[in-house]
């Protein structure tokens, strides 16, 4: 008896459909590059449950009924007639597998009607079989109704993900192709809610819709594309978006020119924006390896590496400063001003503190009993850890002095570890010819590092990594006896996020709760924040809390989540590099990291180098 048989053609098209119908989103991508191979320049897509439901309307060139019937056949295209034809395809599709594969797991209504025709033609089809057609009066374009995703195929159905996860992976697909196709106007709407909405009025207006003004605000053009300055940094490649003759194609070679390139620019784990269109010679390219068309193959890769990457050098490292916006937003800009404040009470400066979600640099102090600060538009975050000498609470109280006749007692909004003049000399005082037995600070070098002599030689200390670390502790321990205080917006921050961004914070927005985020739900692509952690913010809030969202992004584990958001708020909040420290100051950082006892940073860095005497004496060959 023989073994072998030849497969029935409906078993033929549900094994297809394993390749071609990977899940919702690899569905979507067969039929909106159906539609854009038709010339489609309006498409609409609605999804529901899960994207097991999902209605495809485009006005595309439409099917005459002929056409219709054979479009749910395999191998029937209207894309190629020889073999010559597959190595010179300039459309996206051409097997004429995705329609017939799509239909065979599915339950579908076809409908199409193309400009020469009054009346257009409907076709029910289930599991692949015509179970009725009529005509239909109809627009020009073909509409594509799929119900019931994989219900004749349970185990697929099975290995579905969550709502939100299928979810972002449409939203992805879409937005992919809606970047390329800038001149096509997309719709993608879930749940009755419009996710992704584009004009198709060119690729500013384009990126504009996608990403917001943030994004287009600072992005510049180069030879093949766009490019994000270092305020666009992602912590993974997905924002490396390759088009490869219009198609979008995930090529490793180019991702790693565009990474190589920003190289010196990246800090560890970090990512640029970029959009790359490269158009190459047909034959010299094979992106129809596999169905699902995600992989792309160059005749000379070597080639296309060292193009892409010696334009975008070109263009970051021409004048050794952060790219310029390429595009100009519309906006009024608000003249700077300087505000002269001669009395600060505790309301007054609680409100400079949270206008806009931007506190002030300190400038200067006129003199002691006048206190003037310069505010402008520009102005961040930037509540200096350490206070020159006498602190606002200090010159407050003086002046309360000489209003009032006594010194009125000020609770000004300070963090906890926050380290002043008078607190450092209190604290000196207390353990100073303890401290000074051990140590003798000989300064600072490049207000980078410490330097200190110890009996056993020359410690050399990472500035930025001591404070780091201490305030990583003091917040771990703040964190876990729920002692974080909140600080209230007088104005709350808007912040622009994309569909998966908004969609994390909205799944963990009790837990930025437990943290002193106070978050809400502002529609479409934005939030509002009204509170924040009382915290010695280094810079802009908005900048902040887009990298915390970064840093987490792509973390599934809730303990894992906690632990990053504390580091990246203590690398946030510690000093910088740069920073020029008075003695009193490195003393009271040494005495707190020593009194810690751990000498690396969070991320494992070293905080302490050590250059015995005894190496320093067989270097200068004294030993």
């Amino acid at each position: 008896m023989r073994k072998i048989n030849i497969l029935d053609e409906s078993v033929a098209n549900v094994i297809a459909a394993g390749e071609v119908v990977e899940n919702p989103a690899s569905m979507i991508k067969e039929l909106v590059e159906n539609s854009l191979d038709a010339r489609a320049k309006k498409i609409k897509i609605e999804v529901e449950k899960n994207g097991r439901n999902v209605k495809i309307i485009d006005d595309g060139e439409g099917m005459i009924e002929e056409d219709l019937y054979l479009s749910i056949e395999r191998h029937a295209t209207s894309k190629i007639l020889t073999k010559e034809d597959i190595f010179n395809v300039n459309t996206y599709g051409f097997r004429g597998e995705a329609l017939a594969s799509i239909a065979s797991v599915s339950k579908m209504i076809l409908s199409s009607r193309i400009e020469e025709e009054k009346i257009g033609m409907k076709l029910n089809i289930i599991a692949g079989n015509i179970k009725k057609a009529e005509e239909v009066v109809k627009n020009r374009g073909t509409e594509i109704e799929i119900k019931s995703l994989f219900y004749n195929t349970p185990a697929r159905l099975k290995f579905l993900r969550t709502k939100n996860t299928e979810y972002t992976k449409i939203r992805d697909i879409v937005l992919k192709e809606a970047l390329v196709n800038y001149n096509t106007g997309f719709s993608l709407i879930i749940d009755n809610k419009e996710i992704i909405k584009t004009s198709g009025n060119g690729l500013e207006s384009t990126v504009l819709e996608l990403f917001g003004k943030r994004v287009l605000k600072n992005i510049k053009k180069f030879k093949y594309g766009y490019l994000g300055n270092l305020e666009l940094l992602k912590s993974n490649k997905n924002h490396i978006f390759t088009y490869i003759n219009s198609r979008y194609a995930k090529s490793a070679i180019v991702e790693k020119a565009v990474i190589d390139a920003y190289y010196t620019k990246l800090g560890k784990g970090k990512y640029p924006f970029a959009i790359v269109f490269l158009e190459l010679d047909p034959k010299k390219i094979d992106v129809n390896v596999h169905p699902s068309k995600k992989i792309v193959k160059f005749s000379n890769g070597g080639l296309i590496y060292k193009t892409v990457k010696e334009e975008i050098e070109k263009i970051l490292y021409k004048e050794e400063r952060n790219i310029m916006p390429v595009f100009k937003i519309k906006e009024e800009i608000k003249k700077k001003e300087e505000v002269k404040l001669p009395y600060l009470d505790k309301n007054e400066i609680r409100e400079i503190q949270n206008k806009d979600g931007t506190n002030l640099k300190k400038k200067y102090f006129e003199d002691k009993n006048k206190a003037v600060e310069i505010i402008s538009e520009e102005t961040e975050i930037k509540n200096s850890y350490f206070v020159e000498k006498e602190t606002i609470y200090e010159k407050q109280i003086e002046r309360n002095k000489t209003e009032n006749g006594k010194a009125e007692e000020m609770q000004l909004v300070q963090e906890k570890n926050e380290i002043t003049y008078n607190n450092i000399k209190k604290e000196v005082k207390k353990e100073n010819e303890e401290f000074k037995e051990d140590y003798k600070i000989l300064g600072q070098l490049k207000n980078m590092y410490v330097l200190v002599e110890t009996k056993k030689g020359l410690e050399i200390y990472d500035q930025h990594i001591i404070h780091e670390r201490i305030l990583y502790e003091e917040l771990k321990e703040k964190y876990y006896s729920k002692k974080i205080k909140v600080q209230k917006l007088l104005a709350p921050i808007n912040i622009e996020l994309d569909y998966t961004e908004k969609i994390l914070v909205l799944e963990k927005i009790e837990l930025f709760k437990e943290f002193g985020f106070e978050i809400e739900d502002f529609g479409e692509n934005q939030i509002l924040i009204r509170e924040v952690p009382s915290f010695d913010w280094n810079e802009s809030i908005k900048n902040i809390f887009n990298e915390l969202l970064q840093n987490i992004l792509n973390e599934k584990n809730i303990q894992d989540i906690r632990e990053k958001i504390i580091i990246s708020m203590s690398c946030k909040g510690a000093i910088k590099a740069g920073e020029k420290l008075e003695k009193e100051e490195i003393e009271i950082l040494l005495k707190k990291l020593h009194k810690i006892g751990k000498y690396t940073c969070p991320h494992g860095r070293p905080i302490i180098v050590n250059l015995p005497f005894l190496e320093l004496e067989k270097r200068f060959h004294r030993k």
